[in-house]
């Protein structure tokens, strides 16, 4: 089938793309990423984008993986666009951390993926993930016991930065174009092998539901996919109303609820409000089972005094008189050097200094003004900032514009003006658009992006500390 209109259908009904934006495409070289690379060239002069090419080689399968990034690295100079092309040690980083290499490998991906788009400015990161991808995600959620946020899948824009323009398209129309247009493509040979539960799915089980069940199969869990996609970005509305009503004021390494606004809250709801908590804290929802969630329930249901239970990543919860509470328990010994793409709007935890800056864009007329805020806050002119922005810890010669200062100075003078102890700085985030710092955090923002009578758009940032 022609894949261009239905893909620039695709990608103008979920808005992926603005004029004038650059987007980073993510090329392994086999079919799908090929595609994706050749779809989106033919189509940036319509769409009014840039393409940057980057690929990354996970270490994992020696001259193979080499070939593979050459390959990439060619088909992008003939393309005449600029490409990233790195090596990272993906077994190294998988054991030193005890995460399975699939886990480690597409943490380092996002991480190097998220680089490329802070070193060439780019607001979108384009993946290849496709509609057999999709119905392949949802079969494992099934299979590990999702809920229904899981039944909805990959999403085909996340955090208003990963698109996936092909993730209504099927594999064999996605190889059928490459042919159609003689594209040289890779084969992974790891994707071949059953000891990868993916693998499986993909090989064995998929083939077998279509043949002897259902041969619409893949389109009948990507319209699943859709339908639980709206059920569930309206039950995650409704339980984010129920937990900031329930929520008490609390600081420090806590988050507290209000246990009798909770009381007629149907479980459905009440899970994710566990959820909601449980993300705050910790920035996502990893490591938060089944399992976790109903044992905490049944002390939110339950009657009696005082109950405790711990659970992952040293949270422990705890519910006395009618109060719940969430606290961390977590000790910062030294901050290694990190970076993270900031989510705008979202929330993004900072393992590294055990805590996580949230962010809302508002038109200027919501917004507070700036001077009742302390300094866990700030209010910024959104319109002035170059996405993305990133929060990372310092750097040698960094320099800051602080507010009320024409000019900029030296970051350490900054610290030791404010009297803030050597050992302390590494432990204060830097938001930072493009080499700019915005937001000292918790100190002070940038002059460039104070809140004038011109601001239309407000972006508010704030702490959530759990120290």
């Amino acid at each position: 089938m022609p894949l261009i209109k239905p893909i620039a259908e695709h990608i103008r009904k979920y808005k992926m793309v603005s004029a004038g934006e650059t987007v980073v495409v993510g090329v392994s070289g086999g079919p799908d990423s090929m595609a994706l690379l050749h779809i989106l060239y033919r189509l940036q002069e319509t769409l009014e984008i840039k393409l940057v090419v980057a690929h990354l080689n996970h270490q994992f399968r020696g001259s193979e993986a080499e070939a593979d990034a050459h390959f990439v690295l060619n088909a992008a100079r003939r393309l005449q666009l600029t490409a990233f092309v790195e090596a990272r040690d993906v077994p190294a980083y998988s054991r030193g951390r005890g995460i399975s290499p699939q886990v480690a490998a597409r943490e380092v991906r996002y991480n190097f993926l998220d680089e490329v788009a802070v070193k060439t400015g780019a607001s979108k990161v384009a993946l290849g993930h496709h509609a057999d991808d999709q119905a392949e995600t949802i079969l494992l959620h099934i299979l590990r016991g999702t809920g229904a946020g899981g039944l909805k899948g990959m999403l085909p824009v996340r955090d208003d930065f990963y698109i996936r323009p092909l993730l209504a398209v099927r594999r064999r129309d996605i190889e059928d174009y490459c042919q159609r247009h003689d594209l040289a493509t890779r084969q992974d040979s790891s994707n071949t092998k059953p000891k990868y539960l993916r693998n499986r799915v993909r090989l064995e089980l998929l083939p077998i539901l279509e043949k002897r069940y259902n041969p619409n199969l893949v389109e009948s869990l990507n319209r699943l996919a859709e339908i639980c996609r709206d059920e569930d970005d309206y039950l995650e509305h409704q339980a984010g109303e129920v937990f900031f009503r329930a929520r008490l004021s609390t600081g420090g390494n806590t988050i507290c609820l209000d246990a009798g606004k909770l009381s007629a809250v149907p479980q459905a709801l009440l899970r994710r409000v566990v959820r909601l908590a449980w993300s705050e804290i910790c920035g996502d929802q990893d490591d938060l089972n089944y399992r976790h969630i109903e044992q905490v329930l049944a002390i939110i249901n339950g009657g009696g005094g005082y109950r405790q239970i711990n659970l992952p990543r040293g949270i422990t919860f705890k519910k006395y008189y009618e109060v719940l509470e969430f606290t961390l328990d977590r000790e910062i010994k030294e901050v290694p050097f990190y970076q993270y793409f900031l989510k705008v709007p979202g929330i993004t935890f900072i393992p590294e200094v055990g805590l996580s800056i949230g962010a809302e864009i508002l038109p200027v007329g919501e917004a507070m003004e700036p001077f009742v805020f302390g300094s866990g806050q700030v209010i910024l002119d959104y319109d002035r900032l170059a996405a993305p922005l990133i929060v990372r810890r310092r750097l040698s010669g960094d320099r800051f514009g602080p507010l009320g200062l024409d000019g900029t100075v030296k970051l350490k003078k900054f610290f030791i003006d404010h009297k803030i102890p050597r050992h302390q700085r590494d432990c204060i985030p830097l938001v930072v658009s493009g080499n700019d710092i915005v937001w000292v955090v918790g100190m002070r923002p940038g002059e460039k992006w104070k809140v004038t009578n011109n601001t239309v758009n407000c972006l508010r940032l704030y702490i959530i500390d759990y120290e």
